[in-house]
């Protein structure tokens, strides 16, 4: 195998990586923190989100063996911190491709006020992306190619900037425009490597809240995401029928990608406690690769975790004198 046709995999496989950390998560409504930071402290509480994804399951690359298939995971902590009038975060996300992996490390802080009806939040996150790819798990046709003998190992860290807005109407409806990778950073590597650039990606997203006047204890939950770079775009628009505020399922069409299934439902016994899982059913060429079933997806699963609570401080009562005892 010669250097052209490993800088080619390596560049395809970089910007691959790249589009997996930009976020392809089915429960998008439920990780507003991951491509947002202006929803920073929007739940008036301190929230902890964890999510799993497994993509195309199933899937093997020519390059990077059974090790082909994308795997994400993603965890939040916010809150609220009205000494700032606003609210802050911090998001981890790690993400494997094939032979790379990418851990993302920000921090993000909102601004918060009332406008209208609702509250606004407006925020700025920074951090940084650590690129690590590793040679020894590459799949090559010559195994005694010097290149991969001599760089088994590269990483690369970079700088990670968001900017968001988020607007939420309690009970009826929510909001939000970001925009990810603001610097476009550059990934360094040694030479014969190249060096692949994040690009800045833009969302735009809402939902909104019906009651049926029939049946009030349901409620059916519209939403939509928009995701482009300004070269390509993809959207995703997804309903959900919620229960008693409890249980949800609804389903999702992801355009040329897949249609995916979701459920979910909130813990009585643990109040502020809520899960859900989805599956994506692969419709684009990905799945359908191999006839013998080798090398394809055979769809996508996510499972998602999210808790809050308050922390109230009781207020002491206020003592006064009266001149009745002086």
């Amino acid at each position: 195998m010669n250097r052209k046709l490993l800088f080619i995999s390596f560049m395809l496989l970089s910007v691959f990586g790249y589009a997996q950390q930009e976020i392809q998560y089915t429960n998008f409504m439920f990780s507003n923190m991951a491509f947002n930071p202006g929803y920073a402290g929007s739940n008036d509480a301190i929230s902890a989100t964890a999510l799993y994804r497994q993509q195309w399951i199933g899937f093997t690359s020519t390059y990077g063996g059974d090790q082909g298939a994308p795997e994400n995971i993603y965890f939040t902590l916010e809150s609220n911190v009205n000494a700032i009038h606003g609210g802050i975060g911090l998001s981890i996300i790690k993400d494997k491709i094939g032979f790379e992996d990418n851990i993302g490390i920000r921090l993000a802080y909102a601004y918060r006020l009332n406008l209208g009806p609702g509250k606004l939040g407006i925020g700025l996150q920074a951090g940084a992306i650590n690129k690590k790819v590793d040679f020894s798990k590459f799949v090559p046709t010559d195994p005694t190619d010097p290149l991969l003998q001599s760089k088994n190992v590269q990483t690369s860290m970079s700088l990670d900037m968001a900017f968001g807005a988020y607007y939420k109407i309690d009970q009826l409806m929510y909001a939000g425009i970001s925009s990810t990778q603001l610097s476009q950073s550059v990934a360094q590597f040694q030479s014969g490597l190249g060096s692949p650039q994040y690009k800045r990606h833009y969302f735009i997203y809402g939902g909104y809240y019906y009651q049926l006047p029939t049946m009030p204890n349901i409620v059916i939950n519209p939403n939509l995401l928009v995701k482009t770079d300004f070269v390509s775009a993809q959207y995703d628009i997804n309903v959900l029928g919620w229960y008693n505020n409890a249980i949800y399922a609804g389903v999702t069409y992801r355009a040329v990608d897949a249609v995916a299934i979701l459920a979910g439902m909130k813990i009585p016994q643990v109040p502020g406690f809520d899960l859900g899982i989805s599956y994506d059913i692969t419709t684009s060429a990905i799945g359908r690769k191999g006839s013998d079933n080798k090398k394809r997806s055979f769809g996508s699963a996510e499972v998602y975790l999210h808790y809050s609570f308050e922390i109230i401080v009781p207020v002491k009562p206020s003592r006064h004198k009266t001149v009745l005892f002086l």
